[in-house]
């Protein structure tokens, strides 16, 4: 099996990467972090082309603020309040030949913006292979995962395999706004007998993230001139004491708890808010937070610890006893990890490249919405460096592409099952450039 592979593969290299270059050249990026929409539309349809050619069915599915809503009610995730117009997610669908488990490949067409565009040495949509990479905004994040999912559905029928089992290929909008694409198709009832993430991960096989939380403090203070400070009560120095207070709740879960994959847990200041004028004593603060834990600690102990943190705080302040802090939490997602010994992972284990191993992420990502509310046994791996997500001359080298391809059709076969049929797909179909 596997010498038909990379025998296709070798033929269809110049194929997949010319797709990989078309999808980083298609703007789909996400405005105001889902809230005021995204621009994945085009890439939706390039990438329904695709599948169709490939010998799928295509089908685009709305997002709606009412799925999203029925997701925070029954399942606490989902960010609410973000503009779907024109960003349908897209479900494509492969049936095999029966008798043998689906697959399910996952991953977020929507990019976050380029920022400042003087800073990047090429166009962000380039597209370009230079020096072995393929340069642009989400070759990375995610595209390169992405395309090498299909192009792996391709390259299994390019060297004339029939796979028994059916294969999935979910292409989601507003991953970067918090998760929303995924988490309307966990609550449209979407089921699968294991599932793929295909995030970059250097291809290193993932089996957990971690979980994060986001808490916003207002603090009240009353407002003088700051040439008789002492008469009013100062919200940005309160904000400091308590900020330093956290920061030894941080100190105290290092020393605390462990995980054979994952740091323990972190906190961040992100943001910070006060004041009017440097000659007024400040009448409020407010600031944000985001904490990552890992599975297996309860978020009650976490916010536990907070909360103490606040307390211990207002019963030293005579002023806060009076006017307490506010704590609000406004967006989480829950952490995920499946065992080792599940079937999914010691598969995916037994074809990863020399040098690649099992590893967790700090970062979270959808793996949690499919494995903790879907129920289906979840993975995460992809191509490309993590570290080259979000960042500026974000680029992917194309040999982890290919790689990556070439790991995720072992996948489909040692997965699904296959049926031995004479002449390669690509006589009559598959992916197509245009």
């Amino acid at each position: 099996m596997t010498g038909l592979l990379q025998a296709a593969l070798r033929q269809n290299r110049d194929k997949y990467v010319r797709l990989l270059q078309q999808l980083v050249r298609i703007d789909t990026r996400v405005i105001g972090h889902g809230i005021e929409g995204g621009r994945e539309l085009e890439g939706q349809r390039f990438l329904a082309q695709q599948i169709e050619a490939a010998g799928g069915t295509a089908e685009f599915r709305e997002v709606t603020e009412e799925k999203i809503q029925q997701g925070i009610g029954k399942y606490g995730e989902g960010n609410p309040g973000h503009n779907y117009t024109s960003r349908p997610n897209l479900l494509g669908t492969f049936r095999g030949t029966g008798g043998g488990r689906s697959l399910l490949f996952n991953g977020h067409v929507d990019t976050m913006p380029y920022g400042d565009r003087s800073l990047w040495s090429f166009d962000p949509f380039s597209g370009a292979e230079v020096g072995g990479v393929i340069q642009g905004l989400g070759a990375t994040d995610m595209k390169g995962g992405l395309m090498a999912a299909l192009a792996a559905i391709d390259l299994v029928q390019s060297a004339g395999l029939k796979l028994k089992g059916d294969v999935y290929f979910q292409s989601v909008i507003d991953e970067e706004g918090g998760g929303n694409g995924t988490l309307a198709f966990v609550v449209d009832g979407f089921a699968a007998d294991a599932a793929v993430v295909c995030e970059p991960t250097d291809l290193h096989l993932q089996i957990g993230h971690m979980g994060f939380i986001f808490y916003k403090f207002s603090v009240l203070g009353r407002a003088i001139h700051s040439g008789r400070k002492w008469e009013g009560e100062n919200a940005i120095a309160y904000a400091l004491k308590l900020i330093a207070r956290l920061y030894e709740v941080e100190h105290k879960w290092l020393l605390t708890y462990k995980h054979p994959l994952l740091p323990a847990p972190t906190l961040n200041v992100g943001e910070i808010h006060g004041g009017d004028a440097g000659s007024t004593v400040p009448a409020s603060c407010e600031f944000k937070i985001c904490v990552h834990y890992y599975p297996g600690l309860a978020k009650d102990v976490i916010e536990s610890d907070i909360m103490a943190a606040v307390r211990s705080l207002e019963a030293a302040e005579p002023w806060l006893r009076e006017n307490p802090i506010k704590v609000e939490c406004y967006q989480e997602g829950k952490p995920y990890e499946i065992s080792r010994e599940h079937p999914l992972v010691k598969t995916a284990a037994s074809i990863l490249p020399e040098g690649k191993t099992i590893t967790a992420s700090p970062a979270g990502n959808d793996a949690r919405l499919l494995q903790n509310i879907a129920g289906i046994p979840t993975i995460v791996l992809g191509p490309g460096k993590p570290e080259q997500a979000h960042s500026i001359d974000e680029s992917i080298p194309v040999e982890d592409y290919l790689t990556a391809i070439y790991i995720y059709a072992n996948l489909l076969v040692k997965w699904c099952g296959v049926e031995l049929h004479t002449g390669g797909c690509n006589d009559e179909k598959g992916l197509v450039g245009r």
